[in-house]
């Protein structure tokens, strides 16, 4: 089985997260880059806006979720609110073997993963083979788990938009050199503004974040066919994460969507639809 890398953070804020994530696609486009697996959380809770949405869209949310901390993502797709959670991030090459002739086969290989994980019931809700994500980054319900894309992860739930609730959904950020693949699944939820299915639902108990990582991982190693080693922050990627910090902590690119370009900017194509 082919080596890939895994690190499982402690929870940070939504600058954080992104920052490192960006971090990791930065790394993956190396000469040497490899497949790195990254489980996260969120402290305080965040929302996060897909990188095609408006900013005053918020706006129309009462307390408390207008009243939470706000980041952008690199990423398409709808906003989420990030709270109790687990988060994944997957960065590789865009040449690495498992995507170097269809970039969106890993939508299909994660949420296959999520799928056994979590079990109960979820399935891809519509077409698990559909080759293009399409146009829903753009445009839908604003959070993304009101969406639905053939690809995302749902249950069956009478009564819910299109008879299902939303398990996971997932949004790329590619480079000519690298892939940034991630995604949310909600372990408990205490946000109403967002409706989602969530693990610890699904299961009759509670699901902690340290159980889901555990489980996702072997999920994760099964489907992509690798051997999982987990490693430590280097401190040269957490070098390029605190300069990328500063993008993230600024309106310019929170409110605005404006940036420098940077080191993965300059040569970064859009980023995809969600799934």
């Amino acid at each position: 089985m082919p080596p890939a890398n895994l690190i499982v953070d402690t929870a940070s804020s939504g600058v954080v997260n992104m920052a490192r994530d960006e971090a990791l696609l930065q790394w993956a486009g190396c000469g040497d880059g490899v497949l790195t697996l990254r489980f996260y959380a969120w402290n305080p809770a965040t929302i996060s806006l897909g990188y095609f949405q408006g900013y005053d869209e918020i706006k129309a949310f009462d307390p408390p979720a207008a009243e939470l901390p706000v980041v952008r993502r690199t990423t398409g797709g709808g906003a989420i609110l990030h709270d109790q959670e687990i988060t994944y991030s997957l960065t590789l090459p865009a040449r690495h073997q498992l995507v170097a002739e269809d970039p969106n086969r890993l939508y299909r290989l994660a949420h296959a993963a999520i799928i056994e994980a979590v079990g109960h019931g979820s399935r891809p809700f519509g077409d698990a083979h559909c080759g293009s994500c399409g146009e829903s980054s753009r445009r839908g319900p604003f959070f993304c788990f009101a969406r639905r894309h053939p690809l995302d992860v749902v249950v069956d739930r009478p009564g819910s938009p299109a008879g299902t609730a939303k398990v996971a959904g997932s949004a790329q950020r590619r480079t000519p050199l690298a892939i940034l693949q991630h995604g949310s699944i909600m372990l408990e939820s205490r946000y109403p503004q967002q409706p989602v299915a969530t693990w610890s639902e699904l299961e009759g108990r509670s699901i902690s974040f340290a159980e889901a990582s555990q489980r996702l991982t072997r999920s994760f190693a099964a489907v992509l066919g690798c051997e999982f080693r987990r490693i430590v922050w280097p401190p040269s990627l957490l070098e390029i994460a605190d300069q990328a910090r500063q993008r993230y902590e600024s309106d310019a690119w929170t409110v605005d969507r404006r940036r420098e370009p940077g080191p993965i900017d300059g040569a970064a194509t859009p980023p995809s639809a969600d799934a």
